[in-house]
């Protein structure tokens, strides 16, 4: 905590993590699923590389123009590309916070991608049952866009309509 609030490097917070690691526990190192890590911080690069990009700054300055397609679009970009780094993408882009966190929030539901929480659900539930993957993706869908379908528009009604 004290790193997120900027009062302990994170480098130094990182070592010592490590460090801690390796005096208590090396086998954790062994339990790390290094390909979902990966996943994660390619998403922060890819984000972080695309939102300079002259066209994507135009592009997203066009389509956020409004608290109505700011919390819109940040349902529909985390169903792409996950909805913490869907987050990062938008928030440079506009200034209506409170749409955008709603959005990305409840943009959390639907693809299994929209949230990277429920890749990690669904890789720990492979792992017992792997005979069972296509009928956990297509409960996990089912529900997930039935959610989406049923919160939306609540959402969308308390927000802008009343």
């Amino acid at each position: 905590m004290l790193s997120v609030f900027h009062l302990v490097d994170y480098r130094f917070t990182f070592l010592i993590t490590i460090l801690t690691v390796l005096l208590f526990n090396k086998s954790l190192f062994f339990k790390v699923d290094y390909s979902l890590l990966l996943t994660f911080i390619g998403f922060f690069v890819f984000i972080g590389n695309i939102s300079t990009l002259d066209s994507v700054k135009n592009f997203m300055e066009q389509i956020l123009n409004s608290k109505q397609s700011t919390f819109t679009y940040s349902i529909i970009v985390s169903q792409v590309i996950s909805n913490v780094p869907a987050t990062m993408l938008l928030s440079g882009f506009t200034n209506s916070v409170r749409e955008l966190l709603l959005g990305v929030n409840i943009g959390g539901l639907g693809t299994l991608i929209a949230s990277l929480a429920s890749v990690i659900s669904f890789k720990l539930y492979i792992n017992e049952f792997p005979e069972e993957s296509n009928k956990y993706l297509k409960s996990f869908t089912f529900y997930n866009i039935l959610g989406l379908a049923i919160i939306i528009p609540l959402i969308y009604l308390i927000l802008f309509c009343i």
